[in-house]
């Protein structure tokens, strides 16, 4: 789970090296066969830029060993998402694996590169969300574009086929209504003897929806007809499934609409800071907001930005001259070079701005970078 502590244990990491590699992943097919010799390839790319940095190959091979031990684990390379970052410290290793893709490179430095990671605190995030349903239950895995399904195999995701599978289950008692006989469900059932078997069937479900989202620690939304996200909650384990749901009756939603459903709530919890600042760019004075980076990069270094906002997929190099306050420009990484806006990331981070990263389509007047002023 990515999440801005995530960034902040990153960006105040101790240390001398910091080695960020990323490298776009696949979930099946071929590609994903070359993957880890794509990793190799990247390991061996640090190993020499690294060699300008430590003596001795060893300390080299120290440093990046545990990131070559994953090269001899396939489990690993056969639950892959789109992409993965490796962060690499002499005390310390992160991997984290992307639900989008990133380009495939090496930066060597004296801070990490996390840019890689800024959509998933901003607009690409993951996120599930559940259908409580007594006949078509699904549990989606989701991002603001893409949706999966991950309900588990191994669960009935009907009451019926709850059922079907083992009849013994059907026998329940009339709720309150002590020494009558057991009634199958369905058959001269009341209400009441009806939800204590869809209690026991979400009960049952519930275990192992739980245990996969422990795994990722994705928020997590209901969505579904009142009684049943009720009950749900009830029962549920998950510590964080949202306030907010989503009440409508899903089995025949499709899982894009679903989605989008349930994007609209995580939106609203996570994201509403950053789209109050999108509505509010621009429409103060001129001097309130900028989209040169110069500019932007100064004000940050002066504690000036109040939330800074950074084009997707974009890079920019160069370095900031402090004596003289100005940002210089080269065309790629060179020497003492750094990519400038996750330089600029992590010090409006550590100056208590807001940062997000957007598609440039949705970037304000669609620059590369632009930020609004506290005064």
């Amino acid at each position: 789970m990515v999440s801005e502590k995530t960034i902040s244990e990153l960006i105040n990491q101790d240390g001398e090296i910091f080695v960020t590699i990323t490298l776009p992943t696949h979930k099946k097919g071929e590609e994903s066969k070359q993957d880890p010799i794509r990793f190799k390839n990247l390991l061996n790319e640090a190993g020499q830029k690294l060699a300008g940095k430590i003596s001795g190959n060893g300390n080299i091979e120290k440093l990046l060993k545990p990131a070559k031990e994953l090269l001899d684990k396939p489990l690993y390379w056969s639950h892959l998402d789109r992409g993965m970052a490796v962060y690499i410290t002499e005390d310390s290793f992160r991997v984290y694996k992307l639900p989008y893709p990133v380009e495939a490179q090496v930066f060597v430095n004296d801070h990490f590169l996390i840019t890689p990671l800024l959509p998933m605190t901003s607009m690409d995030g993951t996120f599930c969300l559940l259908s409580v349903s007594r006949q078509k239950l699904r549990l989606l895995q989701c991002t603001r574009n893409e949706v999966a399904d991950i309900t588990p195999d191994n669960i009935s995701t009907s009451v019926d086929d709850y059922l079907e599978v083992d009849p013994e289950k059907q026998l329940q008692f009339h709720s309150g209504s002590k020494g009558q006989k057991a009634v199958y469900f369905g058959h001269n059932a009341n209400e009441e003897d009806k939800m204590i078997v869809v209690e026991m069937y979400l009960r049952e479900v519930e275990k192992e929806i739980t245990n996969i989202l422990n795994q990722s620690e994705n928020p997590l939304v209901l969505v579904g007809l009142a009684e049943n996200v009720s009950l749900y909650r009830k029962i549920n384990n998950y510590n964080r499934v949202l306030d907010a749901e989503v009440l409508v009756h899903p089995d025949e939603l499709s899982e894009k609409i679903l989605r989008d459903k349930a994007w609209d709530i995580i939106k609203n919890h996570f994201l509403a800071d950053m789209y109050r600042s999108l509505e509010n760019y621009g429409e103060s004075s001129k001097e309130m907001y900028s989209n040169n980076l110069g500019d932007i990069v100064e004000a940050t270094v002066m504690g000036k930005s109040n939330t800074i906002f950074i084009a997707k997929d974009e890079q920019k190099w160069g370095f900031y001259d402090e004596e003289n306050h100005t940002v210089q420009y080269s065309n790629n990484g060179n020497n003492d070079d750094v990519e400038l806006l996750n330089w600029l990331s992590i010090t409006g981070f550590k100056r208590g701005s807001k940062v997000y990263m957007l598609p440039k389509e949705e970037m304000p007047t669609r620059s590369t970078v632009a930020a609004e002023f506290r005064f």
